[in-house]
């Protein structure tokens, strides 16, 4: 399949077709479980995929109902309605009992992220000190290690610990659950911590039923698809995208655990092809992880034929990733119209714009020169042409505009600015942080002052033909004499510019000498486990600034190896860049050392780096 085949114009016809909402009559996700439980009882809802995709754990409709109304009475023994209450598991059904006992009793749930080590261990006591928790869920096997993590914080010293056991066999009690209001908080989002300190973002019922309906428009899922999702349910795209929304329409859910996702990559599309799934999806990276894989896809005798939408988002995605994929396994099932970009993020609860379900994604061949002086114009030559992925349309009730970051005035179409967004999804702010709410959530267009109040997302993109067409951090660009430099681009070439070098770990990032105002360019990528040993460093550092200058026209001085897990990322596998630029300067990186030459010309051991 070449790339023409790939390439197509935005469509003519606006926003999805919408669906009457008059017929939802139970907005909270506990009337819809109250409706499921009375109406279909012995369905199951969810199930937990254990080792070798074998079913560990499931939940029929009744059970949870009967699960959630136990927990949640215990939550009431606590808690006043409005309090927080941790929820700290691993990827399992637990977690769903836990949030579901939450919404019974009126309590806003926090998901975190389990802490297993050092690593996570300020981020992890940072949020959970912003969140002020009445209530910590874990489960029975991380009970004791959750309590050790939390419990010497000032804030938890008085805190009730609950453990969720799936196999309680008590009676519901008869108690009514709360009966929330729209503007009640659903939940508390923490984001990634790609670019800051996470912040947890206050999503109400009203949003989240706002969103649930946006993606169920977008993604045309009026036939009750299985999902099949493996994202991290404290991630926004684990909860929402693979929890909340085939809940909201009452279709049946395989989870399955990210870190097995990671070592064992082909079995997220053995569970797709055992299950019949219709919907599945995540970040660009999980696509490429199962071509790495691909001999082991395809030698297993999979049938990915009822794959309809497979959702890219969470990262930039990439034309090379779809096309590869495509031709991949076509031959078993799937196709080019199943690929789903789209782009969204915690602060508009999730979902910010989508295509049309069933149409192969939008290339547009751009100018490489134009988006590095922040136009999308017509490639000037081959060499010149790269290409830029459509990531969908506005939804209903959504106002989408591209704006200048530093002067707020709104930008035409095919200029790259700034992404702001207004719409009933979009929270009021974040918790226990007014300033930065205000910044972020409540911006104004300028000569608008008294339009509307829009969330600054922080991405930059373009719209043409209204489809929208991200390219990159604001707070990560990197700016070299004028021209705009996206460091996922530089880090997508470095990563394949020699054999050996680990994808999805590499960090491009500038540094500047505070005496003379120099800027110097650094990448720092690591390697991969087996080929930390063999690696020519030399050989693979001239090739990465090579195929840099090749393909970006820009030069970085500094080019470092690192050792395999050497770059820091947020929980969810985001790049932090400013961190690792951090670690660069103050000398903690673990960069990749250089073997010591045999016999008696033998040199001390030196840090591997590739400066001019």
């Amino acid at each position: 399949m070449g790339p023409s085949s790939w390439r197509k114009t935005a469509p003519d016809g606006g926003r999805p077709p919408q669906r009457d909402l008059s017929s939802i009559s139970v907005p909270t996700l506990w009337g819809l479980l109250d409706a499921y439980a009375a109406a279909r009882p012995d369905d199951r809802a969810f199930l937990y995929l254990g080792p070798e995709n074998v079913e560990q754990e499931a939940l029929t409709y009744a059970e949870l109902h009967r699960l959630a109304r136990i927990y949640g009475q215990r939550l009431r023994q606590h808690t006043r309605p409005g309090d927080r209450a941790i929820l700290m598991f691993p990827t399992g059904l637990a977690f769903v009992v836990a949030f579901f006992a939450c919404h019974f009793a009126g309590v806003v749930p926090v998901p975190m992220v389990p802490l297993k080590g050092a690593r996570l261990r300020n981020t992890v006591h940072a949020i959970a000190e912003n969140a002020a928790a009445a209530v910590v869920f874990s489960n029975l096997d991380q009970a004791s290690l959750v309590h050790a993590q939390l419990s010497p914080l000032p804030s938890y010293r008085g805190a009730a610990f609950i453990a969720v056991d799936l196999d309680e066999t008590g009676a519901a009690p008869t108690a009514d659950p709360h009966e929330a209001l729209p503007h009640e908080l659903a939940f508390i989002q923490y984001t990634s911590g790609s670019t800051s300190v996470p912040r947890g973002v206050m999503v109400s019922h009203a949003n989240l039923a706002a969103n649930l309906e946006m993606m169920a428009e977008a993604f045309g899922n009026d036939d009750s698809p299985t999902y099949v999702g493996w994202a991290p349910l404290y991630h926004d795209m684990g909860l929402i995208a693979n929890v909340l929304e085939p809940f909201y329409l009452g279709t049946f859910c395989i989870l399955m655990s990210p870190n097995l996702f990671a070592h064992r990559p082909w079995l997220w599309p053995k569970a797709i092809s055992d299950y019949r799934a219709v919907v599945s999806g995540g970040p660009n990276y999980a696509y490429d992880l199962c071509i790495e894989r691909r001999d082991l896809i395809l030698d297993a005798g999979l049938d990915l034929s009822s794959w309809k939408l497979a959702f890219n988002s969470a990262e930039p995605v990439r034309a090379g990733t779809l096309q590869r994929f495509s031709e991949a396994f076509a031959g078993i099932g799937f196709r080019p119209q199943t690929f789903y970009p789209c782009f969204g993020m915690a602060e508009a609860t999730l979902l910010i714009t989508g295509g049309s379900r069933s149409e192969v994604p939008i290339l547009r061949p751009v100018s490489r020169a134009g988006l590095a002086r922040g136009s999308a114009l017509a490639p000037i030559d081959e060499k010149d042409e790269t290409q830029a992925i459509g990531c969908g349309r506005a939804l209903r009730d959504e106002t989408l505009r591209i704006v200048d970051p530093e002067t707020f005035d709104a930008m035409p179409d095919g200029e790259i600015g700034e992404i702001w967004v207004a719409g009933p999804h979009v929270p009021l702010g974040y918790f226990d942080n007014e300033e930065v709410s205000q910044r972020t959530f409540h911006a104004r267009i300028k000569g608008e002052e008294n339009g509307e109040r829009y969330l600054r997302t922080g991405d930059l993109g373009f719209v043409l033909d209204g489809e929208l067409y991200v390219t990159g951090r604001h707070k990560d660009l990197i700016i070299v004499r004028g021209h705009n430099v996206y460091p996922q681009d530089i880090e997508y070439v470095a990563e394949r510019a020699w054999p050996g070098l680990k994808t999805n770990s590499g960090a491009a990032f500038a540094i500047e000498d505070p005496d003379s105002g120099i800027q110097t360019l650094v990448l720092a990528q690591e390697v991969r486990m087996g080929n930390r040993q063999s690696i020519d460093i030399d050989a693979a550092t001239r090739a990465i600034r090579q195929e840099i200058l090749r393909e970006a026209d820009v030069t970085f001085h500094k080019i470092v190896l690192l050792e395999p897990g050497s770059i820091p990322k947020t929980s969810s596998g985001k790049i932090r860049r400013a961190e690792t630029r951090k670690r660069y300067l103050d000398e903690t990186l673990a960069i990749l050392m250089r073997r010591a030459a045999p016999a008696s010309d033998a040199e001390p051991a030196k840090a591997a780096s590739g400066d001019d």
